[in-house]
């Protein structure tokens, strides 16, 4: 695998900052579903529903984030 190269003298990176950022947005994502479904524990009948359309969005971004990830290290 190739290396990317930065701008900065730190040397060289094992992914571009692009990438790194797909990773980055992908865990996020991830960890609010986490936090979500530990919230709907409390919540009432009106925040459940609230939470769930949430959960909903947040489950689209990841799978459109894991797929964008996907072909972007598929191409390497």
């Amino acid at each position: 695998m190739a290396q990317a190269q930065t701008g900065s003298s730190q040397g060289t990176f094992p992914v571009d900052n692009n990438t790194y950022n797909l990773i980055q947005m992908t865990a996020a994502k991830l960890e609010s579903i986490e936090v979500y479904q530990k919230y709907q524990k409390d919540a009432d009948q009106q925040t459940r529903g609230l939470i769930d359309q949430m959960m909903q969005q947040d489950r689209q971004h990841a799978e459109a984030l894991v797929q964008a990830l996907s072909q972007k290290l598929g191409g390497r």
